[in-house]
C-alpha cells in the first residue's frame, strides 16, 4: 500500500469505492475507518471530521481510505460555491468554554464522597485544554481514570457525554 499524505486543509470526498463499501460494506472496513467514510461528504473540512474518531487515530485512517481508493481530495476548481465548509460549535471560545464548565462540574459531581482530590487532578487537566480537540484528546486519556474511579458504565459514559458535546456542529 502506497502511502498518501493527508492534506490537513482539503477537504474530501467519497470515490465510486467509496460510496459502495458505504451502501454494501463491500469491502469490509473496520467500523471507525467506516464511521469516518460515511461522515466525508465532499463539504467537511477534516478539522471537524477529525472530532468523529478517536485522537490520535485520525490521520493514519484518512491515509489509509486515501491510499485505498475509497476517498480522494476535491480539487481547488471543484469546490464551488456550493460547499459550505461547517466547523464544531465548539471552536466557539464562548461554547467551548460551557462545555469545559460543564465537564469538570460533572467530574466534580461523580466524585462527592470518592477520591475528591483525584477529581479536583481530572478537573485541573479539563481545564489546562486549549482547544476543543485537544479536549477531546485528553478526554480519551482520562477516560481509563474515569472508568476505573467511577466504574466501567459510568466512567466511559461520562466521557462519551462531553466528548459528544465537543462534537457539535454548526454552519460557519
Amino acid at each position: 500500500m502506497r502511502a498518501f499524505p493527508v492534506d490537513t486543509t482539503a477537504i474530501y470526498r467519497k470515490t465510486d469505492k467509496g460510496k459502495r463499501e458505504v451502501a454494501e460494506r463491500a469491502f469490509g472496513l473496520e467500523n471507525h475507518a467506516r464511521r469516518l467514510l460515511i461522515m466525508i461528504d465532499g463539504q467537511r473540512a477534516t478539522a471537524e471530521l477529525s472530532v468523529y474518531i478517536r485522537a490520535g487515530e485520525f490521520e493514519k485512517t484518512l491515509e489509509r481510505l486515501l491510499a485505498e481508493g475509497f476517498v480522494e481530495a476535491v480539487g481547488a476548481g471543484e469546490a464551488g460555491p456550493e460547499l459550505v465548509v461547517r466547523a464544531p460549535a465548539a471552536d466557539d471560545p464562548v461554547v467551548f468554554a460551557g462545555i469545559k464548565i460543564q465537564a469538570m462540574t460533572e467530574i466534580r459531581r461523580h466524585m462527592v464522597g470518592r477520591l475528591a482530590s483525584l477529581g479536583e487532578m481530572l478537573v485541573q487537566e479539563i481545564n489546562a485544554c486549549p482547544t476543543p480537540l485537544a479536549m477531546r484528546e485528553k478526554l480519551r486519556t482520562l477516560e481509563e481514570s474515569l472508568t476505573r474511579l467511577l466504574g466501567p458504565e459510568e466512567g466511559v459514559a461520562l466521557a462519551r457525554r462531553v466528548g459528544g458535546e465537543l462534537t457539535r456542529l454548526t454552519a460557519e
